[in-house]
């Protein structure tokens, strides 16, 4: 055995682990010590230990005590290194604790987790999807990376705050960015929009850059970044002024629609806008007999979503492909 080798190892443990080390292998050493001086007192190695735990905790029920000069010398050890050693472990154990907790609190803590989703930047917007979210699926893993805040605005244990620039890899290796499934990239209203979107799409590339799998969905102000932000490698692009802009003219024409955009795109409601899975069996099968099929289903065939392309209210003799999906409006509450 390399001695050597064994103690490097050890001094890389943490402080607490090695206390922790320290403390077994001492009580079990006099557990078994004092079985082997005293079998008449100590007729069992378990009960060896538990008089060296009970000891050296200075609990000292008395249910075991030492009859020798050289088992209340060895008792004597064990009170000593009681007093110490243990009281120093139990002290560094709540020390940790208290630390790792800040930690986690101020946003120091790396995530170890994967298969979890990221929301880089804190606004309205993030913290909405994040409620969102988590009522859809309270277990699920979230880490969200801002630099600007300095501690977790949400009091929430499944949520892993980084605090960080996301434009440094070294914030985005303590977010586990590598093995993460999703990132949403905000913009950030309160500066210049062309600025916001700049940032957006180079927080895009260094995330690719780690992770070329993830799926990313980022927020734009402008639409002239669109293209850049598409050879950067997003895989869905939200166009927040578009997207208030065509609510206002459609309110303005058809007043209230608003509320019907809300209920669709809102999977708390009964009637939710998402995707569905085309069964093999429907596939070489046309549009018309789809629709027949999904009749009372409490499903409404809206459209097709084949090859990033939206299919609105197709003809009825389209055929189905393989890979595509239906676009319907689900009633009778969401899925997660």
């Amino acid at each position: 055995m390399n001695f050597s080798a064994v103690a490097h190892t050890y001094a890389r443990f943490p402080v607490v682990l090695r206390l922790f080390l320290m403390v077994a292998f001492l009580v079990v050493t006099a557990g078994v010590t004092i079985h082997y001086i005293e079998p008449d007192t100590f007729p069992t190695v378990f009960e060896g230990i538990w008089w060296a735990i009970v000891t050296a905790s200075t609990v000292g029920y008395g249910d075991y005590t030492p009859v020798t000069n050289v088992g209340r010398f060895l008792a004597f050890l064990v009170i000593l290194f009681g007093i110490g050693v243990v009281s120093f472990f139990v002290t560094s154990l709540a020390s940790t604790a208290i630390t790792t907790r800040n930690a986690f609190k101020h946003g120091e803590l790396s995530f170890k987790k994967d298969g979890h989703y990221v929301v880089i930047g804190w606004n309205e917007r993030a913290k909405n999807t994040i409620a969102q979210l988590q009522q859809l699926n309270d277990r699920l893993d979230i880490v969200l990376i801002d630099q600007t805040m300095k501690q977790c605005p949400i009091n929430n244990n499944m949520i892993h705050f980084i605090r960080g620039n996301p434009l440094e890899d070294k914030t985005l290796e303590r977010a586990n960015i590598e093995k993460a499934h999703t990132v949403v990239i905000t913009a950030n209203l309160h500066g210049h929009e062309a600025e916001a979107d700049a940032k957006s799409i180079i927080t895009l590339l260094a995330i690719k850059g780690l992770n070329t799998n993830i799926y990313s969905i980022v927020e734009l102000l402008t639409p002239e970044q669109k293209n850049n932000c598409l050879r950067a490698g997003a895989d869905e692009i939200i166009e927040t002024s578009l997207l208030s802009s065509l609510a206002m003219v459609n309110s303005t024409l058809y007043h209230g629609i608003t509320k019907i955009i809300y209920q669709l795109l809102d999977h708390q409601n009964d009637h939710m806008l998402l995707y569905d899975e085309v069964e093999k069996q429907f596939v070489t099968k046309t549009y018309c007999d789809c629709l027949l099929h999904y009749e009372g289903k409490s499903k409404l065939i809206i459209g097709l979503y084949r090859k990033d392309e939206v299919i609105l209210h197709p003809l009825p003799t389209t055929v189905i492909e393989d890979g595509d999906q239906f676009i319907v409006i689900q009633s009778g509450g969401h899925t997660s």
